[in-house]
């Protein structure tokens, strides 16, 4: 299918790249990626980045709705409907393409490609130009390696595959830097090492669970946004006897939005019980009643305590 999607990408005039909302360095590195990798290869074509939230002085692109409606329109790392950042347009679109690596839930695309043992949608785009025989360009392939990076947290997510480390090695070789992805993703401001540190020290353990809540004051006060401060479940992993960690950030109406993470143990299944989604160990869920949380927490407790039933 990858080689029928490039055929479409080559015939069309105008592609739009469609994303989810609140994007992670996934979505963010595929879309970012495939805009320069297409500007690259074809720069006659129009090619626009679509979406809400500009990062890492990367801006997001205005058309028209009637330029989406003649465009090929590309969907990147979204499982599902809800979840699009400007969905509206996206369904303008009559001529589609996912590409995903989320467990698919729905249809969503004209051409759907969705890998779920892929690492990353980063993995994903990378086989689609590697297979089609195109070179990206430095620019591009720097930023799929770190959605590639950022996905598999460095090639050590138990989704980690031949496919994976043959991507990354592909970038590397079309001119991604090892150095420069590790530098721009392990630099952070003093403001955000800060707010880390409130995270750890106010941890709380529960069985072989790790969790921490923060209110809108903790992360006001070190000059983070809502979006921001949740990104930073990360701070809580490494710890010997946890084998399920979260963070719970209060939102500006008041509900919690929350990160799962595990070593071995599935988190998914709950976290869609409760309306959200994701990966076997890495999910997501949002708009969680304070009574919720509390029967949120009270089950990862439980589950922190089961056997893995395989390495995943």
């Amino acid at each position: 299918m990858l080689e029928k999607i490039w055929e479409k990408i080559q015939a069309a005039p105008v592609i739009t790249l469609f994303r989810h909302v609140n994007p992670d360095p996934d979505a963010l590195g595929s879309q970012r990626g495939l805009k320069r990798a297409l500007e690259h290869i074809f720069p006659d074509k129009q090619v626009y980045a679509l979406g809400e939230m500009s990062k890492d002085g990367f801006e997001m692109d205005q058309v028209s709705p009637d330029a989406v409606k003649q465009s090929l329109a590309i969907l990147l790392d979204t499982s599902n409907r809800d979840r699009i950042d400007g969905k509206d347009l996206y369904e303008l679109a009559t001529d589609t393409i996912r590409l995903d690596h989320h467990v698919k839930v729905e249809d969503l695309a004209t051409l759907d490609y969705v890998d779920e043992a892929a690492s990353a949608t980063g993995e994903i785009v990378a086989q689609l130009l590697q297979v089609n025989g195109q070179h990206p360009g430095s620019g591009a392939a720097q930023d799929l390696y770190r959605a590639l990076t950022a996905d598999s947290q460095r090639f050590t997510t138990g989704n980690t595959r031949p496919e994976s480390l043959m991507a990354g090695a592909w970038l590397l070789q079309e001119g991604a830097d090892v150095v420069a992805d590790l530098l721009a993703s392990s630099r952070t401001s003093m403001q955000a090492w800060r707010y880390q540190n409130c995270i750890r020290s106010t941890a709380v353990q529960m069985q072989k669970f790790l969790f921490s809540v923060m209110e809108p004051q903790d992360y006001l006060q070190y000059g983070l946004a809502e979006t921001d401060a949740r990104e930073n479940v990360f701070v809580l992993s490494g710890c010997a006897d946890v084998q399920i960690w979260a963070l719970f950030t209060r939102c500006a109406d008041g509900t919690f939005a929350a990160s799962l993470r595990s070593r071995q143990l599935e988190v998914r299944d709950i976290a869609e019980s409760f309306g959200g989604g994701g990966h076997i160990c890495a999910a997501g869920i949002k708009g969680l009643s304070s009574v919720q949380l509390t029967d949120l927490i009270t089950q990862l407790a439980a589950r922190s305590l089961e056997e893995p039933v395989s390495q995943v």
